[in-house]
């Protein structure tokens, strides 16, 4: 599979880009970033493509990735910037609906468990993020209906809760959030928090495999992710 990634630099995402390089199913990845990734420079199988526009495919850029099988969009911000969560991948689809002749693309959204689509609905905490990130999904869970594609296009939306570091005090955090009712280490009830390597791990499977739900909550997430993990 040929698969394109966004928010490679960012803390999700540089995890995503991690399981990415050692998953054998993905033969060839394209990281859409503003600055170059230099731990890449050597890589055969990732290729790094500097944006100066989110909003802008040059034609070099578009003959790059208009062949791709599917794209995670792990860009987001933490106070819904409206021109991130919705314009550039609203751009970005946009862009490649226009190139791509033929098969069915699959788009991975990185979303978020506490964000809201409803715009009007009175928020008290976190109003404009919550508000900014569930327009961005909003907008691409509706993209292939709204623009007539729903053959050629597929949108997946996975929202994470609070996701934990993946490092050598990843079990005091589990432990700690366990303790005060943030996530049960039995998996059934999988509360509010998921490690970085459970979210990416199920966000790329849905990438290669494709979903029959439009979207995931954290409790799916961190189920799948675990499964997957100890294979």
């Amino acid at each position: 599979m040929k698969l394109i990634l966004t928010g490679a630099t960012g803390f999700i995402g540089g995890e995503i880009l991690t399981q990415c390089l050692n998953n054998p199913s993905i033969t060839s990845l394209i990281i859409l970033s503003r600055r170059p990734i230099d731990s890449l420079s050597s890589n055969a199988k990732a290729k790094v493509i500097i944006m100066e526009d989110f909003k802008s495919y040059p034609k070099p850029v578009i003959q790059e990735i208009s062949d791709a099988d599917a794209c995670i969009w792990a860009m987001g911000t933490y106070d819904g910037n409206h021109q991130v969560e919705v314009e550039f991948p609203t751009a970005f689809a946009k862009a490649m609906l226009h190139e791509r002749k033929a098969g069915k693309f699959r788009y991975v959204h990185l979303g978020g468990a506490f964000t809201v689509e409803d715009q009007d609905k009175t928020l008290y905490f976190m109003p404009a993020a919550r508000r900014g990130r569930g327009l961005g999904e909003f907008t691409m869970r509706h993209f292939a209906k709204e623009n007539g594609c729903e053959e050629r296009w597929e949108t997946i939306v996975m929202r994470p809760s609070g996701v934990l570091k993946k490092d050598r005090f990843r079990f005091l955090n589990l432990t700690i959030a366990d303790t005060i009712g943030l996530y049960h280490s039995d998996g059934i009830d999988c509360g509010y928090c998921l490690g970085s390597d459970e979210c990416a791990a199920s966000m790329i499977d849905v990438a290669l495999n494709g979903s029959t739900e439009e979207v995931w909550q954290n409790s799916e997430m961190v189920a799948k992710g675990r499964i997957l993990l100890e294979q």
